[in-house]
């Protein structure tokens, strides 16, 4: 025997367990694909991701994680002649230079990278970055 419905409650409950089921597999599918260490933090590549990668420089390990940090990270006018801002490159704590010299850092030798926003990388290196920092941390 079937239990008694209200004239369309039934649909409306399939169709809300539907919707529940696709969010969860939905969910699933970005989670898996994003690159981020299960409990971790986002802006962190860890050791372990680098080398699941296997690529040979910085700049593959950035570029397959994070390839938006590759490119500009905002204005500091809203004029179009105003060049964007790149994000600057510290090895550990030291200035590097500018995305291009993640190319000349090879795989081996980092630890880990942590990707800063701009308010983030003025805090902790200082004035001037406004498109963020990624810091490569390399191995003792």
């Amino acid at each position: 025997m079937r239990p008694y419905c209200a004239v369309g409650s039934c649909q409306r409950g399939r169709a809300t367990r539907l919707r529940l089921v696709i969010a969860v597999v939905v969910l699933g599918c970005v989670r898996a694909s994003s690159g981020v260490a299960p409990g971790g933090d986002p802006m962190i590549i860890t050791g372990d991701q680098i080398e699941s990668l296997h690529a040979t420089n910085a700049y593959q390990v950035v570029a397959a994680t994070h390839g938006d940090f590759l490119h500009s990270r905002g204005r500091e006018s809203q004029d179009p002649r105003v060049p964007p801002i790149p994000a600057d490159v510290y090895v550990d704590d030291t200035f590097y230079g500018g995305v291009d010299t993640l190319r000349d850092i090879r795989v081996g030798d980092i630890a880990e990278i942590r990707l800063y926003q701009s308010y983030e990388a003025q805090y902790k290196f200082g004035s001037g970055h406004m498109g963020g920092v990624i810091q490569v941390i390399t191995k003792l």
